[in-house]
């Protein structure tokens, strides 16, 4: 199994940028929509868009759309710059902290991020106006930041909106890295992306020999010719896979399953609130293995509830 970038669309003609915000109406039932919902359901950048019609609502309005406008309950008390850059600071000291990142702005905060956004073109650059830190380059202190960790952060936002994670969503304070990390060690965001997909792709299916798995007390090898009552009644085998799912396996059974769970269908990318697993179908303490076949993605509340349970069809 391979996973692919996105491709960069440079070359991409105006009518084809029109025609794919007349999918997204389409498929919103809208007559009006925002740059953010484009990211989630659009097929280019939200950015490509608004540099080539001078800005979003300008396209918009070449598709006969109506012009977004932004909730008045988050923008309209906005009178003034100093007013939203307080309640940064207020929210920082509420939590004890001397920055916020946009998530926590977003839980907390009284207006709309995104004008200013567009006019200091980065979080960062709004939490220094605001006389806060910027986003530290590393949560918590301690040894040098690894390439697995950073790859671990484009996995969580990739997997938080279930989509290709873009320049913007790196400025806006989606990751718990700066930008400055990514680009210094990779060359750039593109580099970025390049090298946690050949990551990704750089192992199918993790296996290790049987030498390599401890035995816990029964010799049996429970394989799929035996029957399932035989199955159920062991709980201690010899596994040809480590229990543990790494992350590369991680990602391809969510990529394979959309980033939503099996059970329930709710996914991070349309409830914040939903966190998402990866587990056993049948499982590793009665004979399953760590296996694309044997694993998918469920979401917290769905993974508890099962627990060691077997589901038969």
């Amino acid at each position: 199994m391979e996973f692919k970038l996105n491709e960069y669309h440079r070359d991409i003609s105006d009518e084809e940028l029109l025609d794919d915000l007349r999918r997204v109406a389409e498929l919103l039932k809208t007559d009006s929509f925002s740059r953010s919902e484009y990211q989630k359901y659009g097929k280019y950048g939200s950015s490509t868009i608004t540099r080539r019609f001078g800005s979003w609502n300008n396209a918009i309005k070449k598709v006969g759309l109506k012009v977004y406008e932004v909730s008045p309950r988050r923008h309209d008390f906005l009178e003034k710059e100093e007013d939203f850059f307080s309640d940064m600071k207020l929210i920082a000291k509420s939590l004890g902290k001397d920055f916020i990142t946009t998530g926590e702005y977003e839980q907390y905060g009284r207006f709309d991020r995104s004008a200013l956004l567009h006019k200091y073109s980065s979080w960062d650059s709004l939490l220094q106006m605001a006389g806060l830190k910027s986003t530290p380059y590393r949560l918590g202190k301690g040894k040098e930041i690894s390439d697995e960790e950073l790859f671990q952060d484009i996995e969580r936002v990739w997997i938080k909106l279930g989509r290709q994670p873009t320049i913007n969503d790196l400025k806006n304070g989606e990751f718990n890295f700066a930008q400055n990390t990514f680009t210094r060690r990779f060359g750039g965001w593109r580099g970025a992306l390049e090298a946690f997909v050949n990551y990704i792709n750089s192992e199918d299916v993790p296996e290790v020999s049987n030498e390599d798995v401890p035995d816990t007390t029964s010799n049996e090898i429970i394989t799929p010719e035996s029957n399932c009552q035989s199955a159920k009644s062991q709980y201690s085998t010899v596994h040809k896979t480590r229990r543990d799912i790494n992350l590369r396996l991680r990602f391809k059974v969510m990529q394979r399953d959309h980033f939503k769970c099996c059970k329930c269908g709710r996914s991070p990318a349309t409830d914040p609130t939903v966190v998402l697993h990866v587990d056993h179908i049948y499982p590793w303490v009665k004979g399953g293995e760590t296996t694309m076949e044997n694993l998918e993605t469920t979401c917290m509340e769905c993974n508890l509830g099962k627990g060691d349970l077997v589901f038969e069809e």
